[in-house]
């Protein structure tokens, strides 16, 4: 990639905000059973935290109105509840009941508000960039799954690495993703699908041999540049030249036989 497209490339990531999610929330599976509700939790509540005080003033209801979700339903306001005290008890998040913020609580009234800090644990040892657009775009999906979506999403964006020497281009596997997520695999095919529906990520893929098919991923602001990060990153892997590539197409592909 020469100078100016790099430079082109910078620019475009410099005008969107962005929040940082610790790469140690990657594997959401190691988080337990609702591991990826509680990810996908704390990017909104970093999100709505962009402000002077890096505070959300949200709570059970007004997160669940936020995202979407059936605010009447008393199991999923439960689960919204015992999603955001795991948070705390985790350390990823202090909630305070005034703004003096000098007394955390555990006693969260579903109708209420709170002042909730994001606390960016973990964040020095790697982070993925999630920026806002995204987001929004995730939150508005017309999804009773949003929560695997974005944990589908975290994974396949969290290994772009953003710096002069890199294109931000993720080639994650999506049986690494099956594995970081314990999301079956059929499952994740249509999250990645659904997030190129809705102009999120764009994809590409090749059928490199008669046995390796690779899907290859930017951020959909990058889509001009995707095929070409694409056939750069794959002929480095496969030591071969694109052009004796059996195939390849826009979209995502199913990827059997990745090695």
């Amino acid at each position: 990639m020469n100078t100016e497209k790099k430079s082109t490339t910078k620019s475009r990531e410099n005008t969107e905000s962005f929040i940082m999610i610790s790469k140690s929330l990657i594997e959401t599976k190691s988080l337990g059973k609702n591991g990826e509700l509680d990810v996908y939790h704390l990017a909104i509540i970093k999100s709505i935290a962009n402000n002077f005080q890096g505070v959300a003033y949200t709570g059970v209801t007004h997160l669940m109105r936020f995202i979407g979700m059936n605010t009447e339903q008393s199991k999923t306001r439960t689960r919204t509840k015992d999603s955001l005290l795991r948070l705390q008890e985790a350390g990823h998040i202090k909630i305070y009941e005034d703004f003096t913020m000098e007394n955390m609580t555990n006693d969260l009234k579903p109708a209420n508000n709170y002042f909730i800090k994001p606390t960016g644990k973990d964040e020095e040892w790697g982070f993925a960039k999630v920026f806002y657009n995204d987001i929004q775009k995730i939150v508005v999906m017309k999804s009773d799954y949003k929560p695997k979506i974005f944990a589908t999403y975290l994974n396949m964006i969290g290994n772009i690495f953003y710096g002069t020497s890199n294109i931000p281009i993720s080639y994650t596997k999506i049986d690494k993703i099956v594995s970081d997520t314990g999301i079956n695999r059929k499952s994740v095919i249509e999250y990645l699908k659904a997030l190129y529906e809705e102009e999120i990520l764009n994809f590409v893929y090749f059928q490199i041999n008669n046995s390796i098919t690779k899907n290859y991923c930017t951020r959909w602001i990058h889509k001009e540049h995707t095929s070409k990060w694409a056939a750069q990153q794959a002929e480095f892997h496969y030591k071969t030249s694109h052009k004796e590539f059996k195939s390849g197409g826009a979209g995502v592909s199913d990827e059997r036989g990745v090695s």
